[in-house]
């Protein structure tokens, strides 16, 4: 880090004088103006005129000539449109393989806010028409724990009332979920790119980097949801009814009502609640495993889907413990 001291000018004014290499690297020339802006928390950063929009503006080039393996060309994809880049080019020396644009387009499809813009015989461009900056992550967050909510209900309702009906949505909704995880993630290196925009949505950058960590955790409890599905789906298809479904269906609502309520003290910041999610969690972890010893009741794929079934709502209730210490730590700021 490099230090200047402050020098007085006419009495009431304040100046320093800025870094040589600094200016001629950012094109910076006499008397062009650049844009100071304030951080909540003090510091003061300085932009070029102009740096703002370049910086939520870049374009990301990937060479397909020596890609021969879609999924990697897909996780490529991903992590493009995570890094933040405005656009995203796609180039080959050759007519680009037909399997590279059915890569990309089933890409554009599941991502938010992308679509093709230009495309030709040697190159697709993809562009985000979205205006990034006002995605706030918390709304985003809020959306992937309603649905990831609705989903874990799905699966106790299944138990109550018999119906494997419930399960037909789980997958796309389980999609919708990834989708808005991939966003958040975006939105975190678009605002770590750029710090202003955490500021105009009222959020520091501890508070952004902290969204991708709790949206990661909802991802993969999302993921114990569908696991759970399919799991049930056979129990409820092959299997009569048996005396571990009361307390499946306690055990499920109680890490259901933990996860919400761990949410809650995220997003209010409470510390007391906190503690005492992270206290139940413990208690209800007990309760979860001492019906885990009883999977030896059952024999076969009845006992291998039952104990996936509560180690899945073992790892929600830990998931959920997890969402309530970064609520702690939040409030430590």
């Amino acid at each position: 880090m490099e230090i200047r001291k402050v020098q007085i000018t006419g009495g009431s004014s304040m100046m320093i004088t800025l870094p040589k290499e600094w200016a001629e690297t950012v094109g910076l020339k006499k008397n062009d103006p650049v844009s100071l802006d304030v951080q909540n928390d003090g510091p003061l950063i300085i932009f070029p005129n102009g740096m703002e929009e370049r910086n939520l503006s870049s374009t990301k080039c990937i060479d397909v000539n020596d890609i021969s393996d879609n999924d990697f060309l897909y996780r490529q994809l991903v992590g493009a449109y995570i890094a933040g880049h405005n656009m995203i080019e796609l180039r080959s020396n050759d007519k680009l393989a037909s399997e590279h644009i059915d890569v990309v387009s089933s890409f554009v499809q599941t991502s938010i806010g992308l679509e093709i813009i230009e495309e030709n015989d040697n190159s697709i461009i993809i562009q985000d028409l979205m205006n990034q900056s006002q995605i706030r992550p918390l709304k985003s967050l809020e959306r992937m724990e309603v649905l990831v909510r609705n989903m874990l209900n799905d699966v106790i309702d299944s138990i109550e009332k018999k119906d494997v009906t419930l399960f037909e949505s789980m997958v796309e909704r389980d999609k919708e979920v990834d989708r808005i995880h991939w966003l958040i993630l975006r939105q975190v290196s678009i605002n770590q790119r750029d710090p202003t925009v955490a500021r105009k949505q009222g959020m520091s950058i501890a508070s952004v980097t902290r969204c991708s960590s709790i949206s990661r955790i909802i991802e993969r409890i999302g993921d114990h949801a569908v696991l759970m599905s399919k799991n049930m789906r056979y129990l409820l298809g092959e299997c009569p009814p048996n005396m571990m479904e009361s307390s499946m269906v306690a055990a499920g609502r109680d890490a259901i009502k933990l996860f919400s309520d761990s949410i809650k003290t995220w997003k209010t910041k409470d510390m007391v609640s906190a503690n005492a999610c992270i206290e139940r969690g413990k208690i209800l972890a007990n309760k979860v495993f001492e019906n885990s010893n009883r999977v030896n009741e059952f024999t076969g794929k009845a006992a291998i889907s039952t104990g996936l079934i509560i180690e899945s709502v073992k790892r929600i209730i830990e998931y959920s413990m997890d969402i309530s210490e970064i609520a702690i730590n939040a409030t430590m700021e």
